[in-house]
């Protein structure tokens, strides 16, 4: 198949949907299909980045019609290039704009949201479809779709909510690269971060948002330190130095490390296969750690976590709240454990059930790595293929 994996942003811009259409990628080249990525600006800026599959960027057009730039782009990029099937990745703005493409010509379109664009959260303003001219645009786009994907039931009840006919939403999780989490250390990783030689690490990834539940994470710390002092926690994201005013206030501002976001290696985004000096910190930094935890607080507030399988391909249990996306991979007892939401008490017994039993550490990681091994990429990709054929051959009786 000729497929057109349609975004409005992509790497190196750092985000969970980007490394996913990444690997979507990659699996469905390696699968034998063409695939390219299609519509992130940066033409210019990013004109040295290598993949092992096509990037077709566009040019920043500031000023303009937004709207009639974005459908001339993917009218003129499937003229040329051709496409048997059109994925969006959002239901706004791509899924918006292919579904407008078809007053021109029609496309087989499958359109997978990826959180803000489909969920909607009024408590704590969370989600594109609180714009009620945007929520229109959105519901459009899933109601006209041939298929529509989700990667958690909590985004399935979404796209209902949205509109989108039952018999037409698909159930394919999101998946893992378990080659890059299961590679030999090649940096210390303890040194980079500043910490002690013999420091345990706790790790969390995710950009600061009051439902991440990082608040909780920091005040569970006390608690954790009484018990275990070696433990220190590490949080990985943009935006999270908000947290610091906390740290400061419990005094642990040596227990706690933001390192920030942390950019891909190079060696993860490059098609080349030469040697790289970068070290991939990420990965480095699961692998040395102890336990991961997934503390939000908001349920419906997140899918399947990518973050989350990162870590159980790196071997590390899971200490997880109790919500969507969290409980449709953490086992309670086999591959972590889960907990109440909003509790950091609650978190710091998760979290010490795994620190001080080291007898049942090496279990819960054997059950992490089978966990993630079934969302292997290629296995995913395979589930992707099968939603593009049906969504082919519905476009076709219309």
């Amino acid at each position: 198949m000729n497929i057109v994996l349609y975004v409005n942003s992509f790497l190196p811009t750092l985000g969970g949907r980007e490394f996913v259409v990444h690997y979507l990628a990659d699996a469905l080249c390696k699968l034998g299909h063409q695939a390219r990525v299609m519509g992130p600006t940066g033409i210019w800026k990013h004109r040295r980045e290598r993949f092992s599959y096509p990037v077709h960027r566009w040019p920043t057009l500031r000023g303009l019609m937004s709207e009639q730039v974005e459908l001339a782009r993917i009218a003129l990029d499937t003229t040329f290039w051709g496409a048997d099937v059109i994925h969006a990745h959002n239901t706004w703005p791509t899924g918006y704009h292919a579904i407008r493409l078809r007053k021109l010509r029609r496309y087989p379109l499958v359109i997978t949201p990826h959180g803000a664009d489909i969920q909607s959260i009024p408590e704590i303003g969370h989600g594109l479809r609180l714009d009620p001219v945007v929520n229109k645009k959105i519901m459009y786009a899933v109601k006209n779709a041939d298929i529509v994907t989700a990667i958690s039931d909590n985004i399935k009840a979404a796209l209902l909510d949205a509109g989108a006919a039952p018999d037409r939403v698909r159930m394919i999780p999101n998946g893992v690269d378990l080659m890059r989490y299961q590679r030999p250390s090649t940096t210390d990783i303890r040194r980079w971060l500043g910490v002690e030689p013999d420091a345990r690490l706790i790790v969390t990834i995710g950009r600061y948002n009051p439902r991440k539940g990082q608040d909780y994470l920091i005040r569970a710390m006390p608690k954790i330190l009484a018990r275990e002092p070696r433990a220190r926690l590490v949080i990985v994201g943009n935006k999270t130095e908000a947290l610091m005013p906390l740290i400061n206030e419990l005094g642990l501002e040596k227990k706690v490390v933001l390192t920030g976001g942390i950019s891909p290696s190079r060696a993860i985004l490059e098609a080349g296969s030469g040697p790289t000096v970068e070290p991939d910190y990420l990965a480095e930094l699961l692998r040395a750690g102890e336990l991961y935890v997934s503390a939000g607080i908001q349920n419906n507030a997140e899918g399947l976590s990518l973050a989350v399988l990162e870590a159980m391909a790196s071997g590390l249990p899971v200490v997880g709240t109790a919500i969507s996306g969290n409980t449709d991979v953490v086992a309670d007892g086999g591959n972590g454990y889960l907990v109440a939401p909003a509790d950091e008490a609650a978190l710091a017994e998760g979290i010490l059930r795994v620190l001080m039993h080291a007898s049942d550490h090496e279990r819960l990681r054997d059950g992490a790595r089978a966990t993630a091994a079934r969302y292997a990429w290629i296995n995913v990709a395979k589930q992707y293929l099968g939603c593009y054929q049906e969504a082919i051959e519905l476009c076709h009786q219309k």
